[in-house]
């Protein structure tokens, strides 16, 4: 196995830090930031989600720590042959808008990363883009 990183593209937020972390912090809105035309039969409950990535293998996915308004860490669950921990960083002030990044931490065959490292990379810059865009102010909720 081949340990790995992989770091989206920073974005600047147009919510608040703190809306944008209590709002991935519920699974019932992570799949709002999941590429719609590369993942399918999404469901959640209280403390997990899964979710199919078409073509490849069926996800399951928890919250494993919370660091308030500042980061999110997910890992993998039920992987076989790939698993990964998924880091979500806020950076800033949290009662004000800055900036986001997805981080992906996997462990894989090192043929199959040669494979998986594209597509990761390209899922995390829109996980990360997708969650910068969220409007999420009080006054879009009304």
């Amino acid at each position: 196995m081949a340990a790995f990183t992989l770091h989206s593209n920073a974005h600047t937020t147009k919510s608040t830090l703190k809306e944008l972390f209590l709002f991935l912090s519920d699974f019932k809105n992570f799949d709002s930031i999941l590429p719609e035309d590369k993942v399918e039969n999404f469901t959640y409950s209280a403390n997990r989600c899964n979710f199919t990535i078409k073509g490849f293998t069926n996800i399951g996915i928890v919250l494993k720590e919370q660091q308030a308004f500042s980061k999110l860490v997910f890992n993998s669950e039920g992987l076989m042959k790939f698993n990964f921990e998924l880091n979500v960083f806020f950076t800033g002030t949290a009662t004000e808008t800055g900036q986001c990044q997805v981080d992906l931490l996997a462990d894989m065959n090192p043929f199959i990363k040669v494979m998986a490292e594209k597509p990761l990379l390209q899922l995390i810059n829109t996980m990360s883009f997708k969650l910068s865009q969220l409007d999420l102010s009080t006054h879009a909720r009304s």
